[in-house]
């Protein structure tokens, strides 16, 4: 686990942004914990690159993620545009409270297939026929 950084400005611990990725084929599941903002950008950026490259479909677990920011917001429009191009998809599963409200503010829960768990997004691409 990385160490976090403490703010005096805000009086909150910041968590930089770790990745994990695992497979159940044909899926890679993506899970983020910390925060996805311009620090964490970079890396997330080079890992959707890299799997969007090879992958038709991707879930991102967002259980431990705890702030997303527009620059985290941009690469998932930009990822799930280079999925639906070649006819996969871009899913999110287990969005905390806090994400789920970015999501409806800017109307990505219209836009992407969001599910309660990553059990349920793997079945949603199943059930798509993939």
């Amino acid at each position: 686990m990385a160490q976090s950084e403490f703010s005096p400005y805000n009086q909150v611990c910041l968590m930089p942004l770790e990745i994990d990725i695992s497979e159940v084929p044909p899926v890679q599941v993506v899970t983020l914990r910390g925060r996805l903002d311009s620090a964490g950008a970079p890396s997330f950026e080079t890992c959707m690159n890299q799997l969007t490259g090879s992958a038709q479909h991707i879930v991102l677990d967002c259980s431990d993620l705890r702030y997303v920011s527009s620059v985290g917001l941009g690469l998932f429009v930009a990822s799930a545009k280079v999925l639906q191009a070649k006819g996969g998809e871009l899913c999110f599963a287990s969005l905390t409270q806090q994400v789920r409200s970015v999501f409806e503010m800017v109307g990505f829960l219209g836009l992407f297939p969001v599910h309660p768990s990553v059990s349920e997004s793997l079945r949603y691409i199943e059930l798509r026929g993939s």
